[in-house]
């Protein structure tokens, strides 16, 4: 029996100066025949990127489209149950998923172009 190896492939999902503090941009990556859609987020000059899926019930977290931080800036929030995420680390810091963190996806930036890798994934 042969083993098959995942390897990570990667995608140019924006711009370094693109976002400012606060602002997010929703992206999709594929892993075998299903769709995953993704957030970038600029949180205080530094770029993090997660699936867009809360850990408490695995729904989308925005409720407005591409609007995940809460009024002040300060953290990504779930718009349907509350649940507050730190930004650098995904980790729930208040709500219903408290200590569970949002899935992180591995970003590089490359002469000004931001890229993620994500084992299996594609293009769109």
């Amino acid at each position: 029996m042969r083993k098959v190896r995942k390897t990570s492939k990667s995608k140019v999902i924006g711009r370094a100066d693109e976002l400012a503090h606060g602002q997010t941009k929703k992206f999709k990556l594929r892993r075998g025949k299903r769709d995953f859609e993704a957030m970038l987020v600029n949180y205080q000059g530094r770029h993090f990127a997660y699936v867009n899926r809360c850990p408490h019930v695995g729904i989308n977290l925005d409720w407005v489209d591409n609007q995940f931080f809460t009024v002040d800036g300060r953290y990504l929030m779930c718009a349907n149950h509350g649940a507050v995420f730190e930004p650098p680390t995904g980790e729930c810091v208040w709500g219903p998923c408290l200590g569970a963190s949002l899935q992180s996806l591995p970003l590089e930036i490359v002469d000004q172009s931001i890229i993620v890798r994500f084992a299996g994934a594609g293009e769109e």
